[in-house]
């Protein structure tokens, strides 16, 4: 079988595993929605139900204390059994994918199920998705470790299982495909591509089942009013860059604060935990709803249906969400930033659809649209995930028309997060222990070179008749420690000063006997990729490039290399 038919299916192999990591991934996403729902209405209301309720705590002013329990427990939880459950979950995914060769610890999964849904069931101001990467993941890897794959092959499941996680969450297939090529794996290839597909298939189905079909927000039909509406837009992601740098920066800046803090961690979760309890009780007193606590899809879906008009309120849950989450994180919580990034993009794109609604009456569009916008153009910034946010947010509306302003207002909020901060909310935690992660998913230079373009058309070699003398008097020259043996346009093999030692020859003995005679010819159309393959197969460190049948240069495997890595630095 040639290599290419047992690519196809070893693909095909790992594709049918991933049937079995979408199941699991689905399986673990709605029952995770559903234990978030027992610990809030166990938390909250003092009852056991599964029964999603949005009612008031029956603990009034004694609620604040809900969320230090929560986070109290979630803290001794991760600390005792997982630490590394502790947090957003998807940071150590991908350390695990660039350091670890995939592998996670299956309790991690559990350990972060518990964890996450009681920091978010009583009120931890923390989304969900983390946790379901790291679930979806954690299985992933195991599937990998137990059927003894390659740990490229690990990798792709556990990209499967993030893959599928964020597809049963958000109703999303082709987003949750594009969050883990974009942000969880090292490289794209149909390789890769194939299984995620397989699992976000099969994951999101069975969640559609079980949860609907419908889009995860609804927003009211949208058209853009006029052209210059698109400035507003671009405004928009020009916010959500600084808004993104200024979110990262608190969440580090309060789990800092928090660590130089010399006490037992469980009083460091009880006191963020009382905190963020306080901003949630504020929130009621003031605007009528918890907001801050949880996920918060509740006032997404508020104001993408145009039913929040208050500029205070919005101005406020900014600054009060960013608090809460830093909080939540910094103070021992397990959970996820998507959810609160969109919960700020919202807020923020419902400020600027507010301002733009006063200034030019009739000529913009709604309050939602700049909303749902502003949601996208937050997880860009934040998360680094461009084209994940663009295909998420379009396939968590099902709106085509929203796609021209969400695309420039993302785009531009990546860049202004860039420019003003390197690293992502993941990447962030992983460089402040000293891992540097720098996926490089551009097309490999290797097969973006042809051997022709970078070979050596002056050849340094000898003749089959050549003596032992003028061999060692070329190499000497040109300080070489192998030639290549040419006979007109047949090229018969090498001569390398180690054969010449070891055969102990004079120095008027032709070298005929000594060549190492080995297939060592490449097209001038191959690659370099394809050039690599040959000399491993061949274990040689030149290759003689031919053109119509006739000798046209020289390439090692030095010249390979550096031609490879100046082209790269140059793109």
């Amino acid at each position: 079988m040639n290599k290419e038919n047992q690519q196809v299916w070893r693909t095909m192999y790992l594709s049918f595993l991933c049937v079995f990591v979408g199941v699991v991934a689905a399986f673990g996403s709605i029952g995770f929605r559903y234990l978030i729902d027992f610990f809030h209405n166990l938390l909250f209301m003092g009852t056991f139900s599964f029964k999603h309720n949005l009612s008031n705590s029956r603990w009034g002013n004694l609620v604040i204390l809900v969320p230090a329990i929560g986070l109290a427990l979630a803290n001794y939880i991760t600390q005792k059994w997982a630490p590394e459950a502790k947090g957003h979950g998807v940071p150590e995914v991908m350390v695990a994918v660039s350091e670890n060769k995939g592998r996670i610890r299956p309790i991690v999964a559990l350990v972060k199920t518990f964890a996450s849904a009681l920091t978010i069931g009583s009120g931890g101001s923390v989304g969900k998705e983390g946790p379901i990467v790291q679930i979806g993941s954690s299985f992933g890897s195991t599937l990998g470790q137990v059927f003894k794959l390659s740990p490229r092959e690990t990798i792709i499941l556990v990209g499967a299982g993030a893959a599928g996680g964020i597809s049963a969450t958000f109703n999303a297939p082709i987003g949750g495909v594009m969050f883990a090529l974009e942000l969880i794996l090292p490289e794209y290839s149909i390789m890769t591509i194939m299984p995620l597909v397989v699992s976000s298939t099969v994951s999101t189905y069975i969640s559609s089942l079980i949860l609907g079909t419908g889009a995860a927000f609804i927003i009211p039909e949208y058209m853009m009013v006029s052209s210059y509406e698109l400035l507003i837009y671009a405004l928009l992601g020009l916010f959500a860059g600084l808004l993104s740098v200024l979110f990262i920066m608190s969440v580090y800046s309060v789990e800092d604060f928090i660590a130089k803090i010399h006490i037992p961690s469980v009083f460091k979760a009880l006191a963020g935990g009382l905190l963020v309890g306080l901003i949630g009780l504020f929130c009621l007193k003031a605007f009528g709803s918890y907001y801050v606590y949880g996920v918060g899809y509740e006032f997404l879906n508020s104001i993408l249906a145009n039913k929040e008009h208050s500029l205070v309120l919005m101005l406020s849950l900014i600054v009060l969400k960013i608090f809460a989450n830093s909080l939540t994180l910094g103070s021992g919580g397990s959970g996820g930033i998507f959810a609160p990034s969109l919960f700020l993009g919202a807020a923020l794109g419902g400020v600027l659809g507010m301002v733009a609604n006063l200034v030019f009456p009739g000529d913009v569009g709604p309050i939602a649209a700049y909303a749902i916008v502003g949601m996208g153009a937050m997880v860009s910034g934040v998360t680094g995930g461009v084209l994940t946010s663009i295909i998420m947010i379009f396939e968590m509306t099902r709106n085509y028309q929203i796609m021209l302003p969400l695309m420039l207002a993302v785009v531009i909020s990546h860049f202004v997060a860039k420019l003003l901060y390197k690293e992502t909310m993941y990447t962030k935690k992983l460089t402040r222990r000293g891992i540097n992660i720098q996926f490089d998913k551009r097309i490999s230079t290797f097969k973006t070179i042809t051997v022709g373009e970078i070979m050596q058309k002056h050849i340094v070699g000898c003749l089959p008749t050549s003596t032992v003398k003028d061999v060692l008097a070329l190499m000497h020259e040109h300080q070489l420690g192998v030639l290549p043996v040419i006979d007109g346009s047949e090229v018969l093999g090498t001569i390398s000063y180690k054969e010449l030692y070891k055969a102990k020859a004079k120095d008027n003995d032709p070298i005929t006997a000594m060549i190492i005679h080995k297939p060592m010819t490449i097209p001038t159309t191959s690659n370099l990729y394809d050039a690599l393959e040959l000399l491993q197969e061949i274990k040689g460190d030149i290759l003689i490039v031919m053109d119509k049948g006739a000798v046209a240069g020289l390439v090692t495997v030095k010249r390979l290399i550096y031609s490879s890595m100046d082209k790269r630095r140059l793109s």
